[in-house]
């Protein structure tokens, strides 16, 4: 994450209901180095709302009451322009942490190990940036493709237009 990115406080949404757990968390961001303007949410209500505004990224507690940060997942991933998303837990097995994964996390961590928090953070960030920046560039060089063929049918066009001189 760059040094300007680092001084601006990150947007950041977390699903947890555990107040002592979200405070664990943030002061994790902060011995980490980052600033962050946080909202704490605690059931899918509350978390469909808060989505409605912009967020640099999410962080989501596994288990919640009526909830799960595999639904909350699920929410975010159906949004045009996901934020990256960080799920923690006090109880994950491997198999449903790399469930999580490849349906579209950044990343994973038991509560036990928040000491990674903000290193997992700033790689979900700068792994969501760069995923950004090969998307405008696709979609540069897919228009960039387009307009070749236009021109080259359009100069096919004219010349076959054209009288031959035989």
């Amino acid at each position: 994450m760059s040094d300007a990115a680092a001084r601006v406080p990150l947007r950041v949404l977390h699903l947890e209901d555990s107040e002592l757990d979200h405070a664990l968390a943030m002061a994790q961001l902060q011995r980490g180095g980052l600033r962050v303007e946080v909202e704490r949410v605690e059931d899918e209500a509350a978390f469909r709302a808060a989505l409605t505004r912009p967020w640099d990224l999410v962080i989501s507690d596994y288990n919640l009451p009526g909830f799960s940060g595999i639904r909350a997942l699920e929410i975010v991933r159906e949004m045009p322009d996901p934020p990256p998303f960080v799920l923690v837990s006090g109880e994950i097995g491997e198999d449903v942490a790399v469930a999580a994964m490849r349906n579209g996390a950044s990343d994973y961590l038991l509560k036990g190990n928040l000491a990674r928090l903000a290193p997992a953070v700033e790689h979900a960030l700068d792994a969501h940036e760069s995923e950004r920046a090969r998307q405008v560039a696709d979609r540069a060089l897919a228009a960039s493709r387009d307009r070749k063929s236009t021109r080259l049918n359009s100069s096919h066009s004219q010349q076959s237009r054209m009288p031959s001189s035989a």
